[in-house]
């Protein structure tokens, strides 16, 4: 038994990534394998963390194998035991964790290991990348120094050759300015940002297993799609493993070889990814091939003449920020878009194109540069704070992360009723029943209410977000990626409980996310976005059905579909953009998608286009498919 932990996230990778500053030669990873010998195999693997006289056991005796050249899935429910496996498979635990059992690579037992053997592996021969990229990089050091040192810990590189080598890599997993992002510190990236410099820490020296815990949950999904693409190639090339610890049933049907399931510690399910989808043997395995809505195809009616009155008005809305160096950073330009009462406009793209700062721009959390806001025809754009307290009530939000937009010290039945103190003038006995009723339309049990939001799950917790934005009975929603945090059955859950308030409540909304299947089955509108610019507009029919401009054939060809029989990787992609997404700061003359654009042109790169209407209902910013609309 061996008890392996390291004291806090923020020298995560220093502590067993970093540390080694000698060149570490692959002994282990120079053996032939022959194909039916596993590269990496567990037996009685064993995870307890103690509390007091009480032994919690997170992994339970669990034997596995993972073979060279095979990529696993590795599903389960939150609480499951996942990461602690990924963890545990490099001997490692969180604080106070003890592993015991059996890890062995390449024929030697990782448990039995010292240090200094340890530091030959982890990093080098093994690579991981962890689900909470802001809790395991350094805040004190800038990302590039950070990949850098991973590199140079496991070869001979020279200082510059390292830095090099961390702009390559960053460049190499969709990020814009990597020479310029290469000396940003942790705090100053986007979620997405972080989650890429891990990746590209972890695939830095080229390791023979890869342990990848979700990801890409901070990717957008174009570079999501070329990240797991690259993946797989690399898998079969090189012969790498492969675990991707996710709850995305899309990854594990399109790239995955087998699927495992964990739950409360134990793998209940084994097997070709095929023969999972085709018959999934455990009750989870069921719920989870129908809570992923593998076979929707469903999307609201398209309805070609709209005779409800207009709830809120767009025009040329354009928002820019200040940067280093006396620069502009275009958020917005020019989006125009108009939502009728009971229909819905999704607001899709990827991140950095502007999606939520039109939601910031609507609910006055930020004012425009220019353009005009118009709710009920009236402009609330240009209104006073004090003025627009009066349409708070009518203009509600439900946002991305439930935790981080609860108050943590609060029971949740103050949550629920702040809003209530602040715009009814409902008695203390109508206020408590009002909060009941709210529980109950969204599907939760008064015994929540004395509960805090740490004590729920992050289904309950979005929940209680949409409970609390319902509660002064709003004529307009904005949902900033509301399902986006939440796993496969809280995200099915959560999409039913929105169309069933749709039909009883006419709600009104804006439904922000990247999240395309999603997208189809809520809302009517598609307004889709690509660095601050609507680039298509049309019903959800059209745009799914035929998708106009490049950058939405590619959108839509980054989807991950649930079928296994009909793989991203065993079909030729339609659209597929090359290159890095620009930087918002330095805009291209032309096309913005230009240097991306498998079709582009001359007149392209020297045009800016202009969002031209192509039909009812339909517009798009390309001059090739207005042509070819004609």
């Amino acid at each position: 038994m061996v008890d392996i932990n390291f004291p806090g996230y923020c020298y995560f990778y220093y502590r067993f990534w970093i540390c080694s500053r000698r060149q570490c030669n692959r002994t282990l990873g120079s053996q032939i394998m022959t194909p039916t010998e596993p590269l990496l195999s567990t037996h009685n693997l064993t995870v307890k963390y103690p509390y007091g006289d009480v032994q919690n056991v997170v992994i339970d005796e669990l034997n596995l194998d993972l073979y060279p050249g095979q990529i696993v899935g590795l599903l389960g429910e939150s609480g499951s035991g996942k990461s602690s496996l990924a963890l545990a498979l490099m001997g490692l635990a969180r604080h106070p964790g003890v592993v015991s059992g059996e890890v062995n690579f390449r024929g030697q037992d990782l448990l039995k290991m010292d240090d200094e053997e340890l530091r030959q592996i982890r990093g080098n021969s093994i690579g991981l990348i962890t689900q909470k990229p802001r809790q395991a990089l350094d805040p004190l050091v800038n990302v590039g120094k950070q990949i850098s040192r991973v590199y140079r810990a496991h070869s001979q590189a020279s200082k510059e050759e390292g830095q090099i080598r961390a702009v390559e890599l960053l460049r190499s997993v969709g990020i814009n300015d990597a020479e310029r992002r290469v000396s940003a510190y942790p705090h100053e990236l986007s979620g997405g940002m972080a989650q890429r410099a891990l990746i590209s820490m972890a695939l830095s020296v080229e390791p023979d297993l890869l342990v990848a815990d979700e990801p890409t949950s901070g990717l957008d999904v174009t570079i999501q799609a070329q990240f797991l693409d690259r993946m797989w190639e690399r898998a079969r090339d090189a012969n790498i493993a492969v675990l991707i610890v996710t709850q995305d049933v899309g990854i594990v049907a399109n790239y995955c070889d087998r699927i495992v399931i964990m739950e409360d510690g134990k793998i209940i399910e084994d097997r070709a990814t095929v023969e999972f989808f085709a018959d999934p043997h455990t009750d989870y395995g069921k719920k989870l091939i129908l809570s992923s809505g593998a076979d929707a195809k469903t999307s609201n009616a398209d309805i070609a003449v709209i005779t409800s009155p207009e709830i809120l008005r767009a025009t040329d809305l354009r928002k820019t920020f200040e940067v280093d160096g006396g620069k502009r950073l275009q958020a917005v330009s020019n989006a125009s878009f108009q939502i009728h009462k009971g229909r819905s406009l999704g607001l899709v793209g990827e991140s950095g194109s502007g999606k939520t700062t039109v939601g910031r721009l609507i609910l006055r959390l930020a004012d425009p540069d220019s353009g005009e806001v118009w709710f009920k025809g009236e402009r609330i754009d240009s209104i006073s704070p004090k003025e627009f307290r009066k349409y708070r009530s009518k203009i509600q939000a439900v946002f991305q992360d439930p935790f981080d937009s609860l108050n943590p010290r609060w029971p949740i039945e103050r949550v629920i009723r702040e809003p209530l103190d602040l715009h009814t003038q409902l008695s203390k006995e109508e206020t408590s029943a009002r909060v009941k009723e709210l529980v109950s339309l969204v599907g939760l049990t008064e015994d929540i209410l004395p509960l805090r939001p740490g004590s729920l799950s992050a289904g309950q917790q979005q929940r209680v977000s949409l409970a609390r934005a319902l509660a002064t009975e709003p004529e307009f929603l904005i949902l900033d990626e509301p399902t986006s945090a939440l796993p496969p059955a809280a995200r099915a859950d959560m999409i039913r409980l929105l169309k069933s308030l749709q039909e009883r409540l006419d709600l009104c909304f804006i439904f922000i996310s990247h999240d395309l299947s999603t997208v189809r089955e809520l809302c009517h509108d598609i307004a889709v976005m690509y660095l601050s610019e609507i680039v298509e507009m049309g019903t959800s029919e059209q745009v799914f059905s035929e998708p106009s401009h490049p950058y939405t054939r590619a959108l839509l060809d980054s989807v991950l579909f649930h079928d296994p029989n009909n793989r991203r990787v065993d079909r030729k992609v339609k659209t597929e953009l090359e290159g890095e997404i620009p930087s918002p700061v330095d805009l291209p003359q032309g096309c913005y998608l230009a240097a991306r654009c498998p079709i582009a042109e001359q007149r392209c790169r020297d045009e800016h286009q202009e969002l031209i209407q192509i039909g009812p209902s339909r517009s798009v910013r390309c001059w090739k498919s207005v042509e070819a609309s004609k």
